[in-house]
């Protein structure tokens, strides 16, 4: 197990993946509880209903197209597939929380000359710390440890993560468990995040979920 090499790249796409659905999830659900367009109310319905649909049911259709087209083995192709599967659920949450901001505040930015873009990252973002933080414990967690999607796009010993590097303890007829627990723990250690950050999740969820 090369923990120096796994370390690294599980830091560059939890850190990546989870700053790319925080923007654009964020973003797109200020878009849909701002804007009372008939084709919102479709695109919400169906992000949401994307998040009954478990894994393993596209797990096989992913692999076959983006196989095909050479998508594989590069951490982007994985950060691309994190944003798509990680986003429904963080836009899901920002939305009930943003219906609950204030228009108030917007409208006086506005009279003050901010436009859109500007009025989103100076007035409501800072607003939205709470879901951040749950957001982003959710998905630290889910992105470091996870395995199946890692092992399905990433090929090349050099881009494996730690999840996938521990695997290498494992073979056909045996398997070393004394190097593999130490490597457990070690990469475990990230679930520390989760007891001293649990707080700001539940207080992210219950805050957008009477909005």
């Amino acid at each position: 197990m090369n923990f120096a090499t796994g370390f690294v790249n599980s830091l560059i796409i939890t850190a990546f993946g989870v700053l790319l659905v925080l923007v654009f999830s964020a973003m797109t659900a200020y878009l849909f509880a701002r804007f009372s367009w008939k084709i919102n109310k479709v695109l919400f319905f169906i992000m949401t209903a994307s998040m009954a649909i478990p894994f393993q049911v596209v797990m096989i259709p992913l692999v076959t197209i983006y196989g095909t087209i050479g998508f594989f083995d590069s951490r982007e192709s994985l950060l691309f597939m994190y944003c798509g599967f990680g986003c429904p659920l963080a836009i899901f949450t920002f939305h009930g929380f943003i219906k609950g901001i204030p228009v108030a505040l917007e409208e006086a930015a506005s009279i003050d000359g901010c436009g859109r873009i500007r009025t989103f990252f100076q007035i409501v973002l800072p607003l939205l710390k709470p879901v951040i933080s749950t957001v982003t414990v959710l998905d630290v967690l889910w992105m470091w440890n996870d395995y199946l999607l890692p092992s399905l796009v990433l090929q090349s010993p050099e881009l494996r993560t730690l999840p996938l590097s521990t695997f290498n303890f494992f073979s056909s007829y045996s398997v070393d468990f004394t190097p593999l627990m130490a490597g457990l723990i070690m990469t475990m250690l990230v679930l520390m995040l989760y007891l001293f950050l649990q707080k700001y999740i539940i207080k992210g969820i219950v805050a957008g979920a009477v909005k």
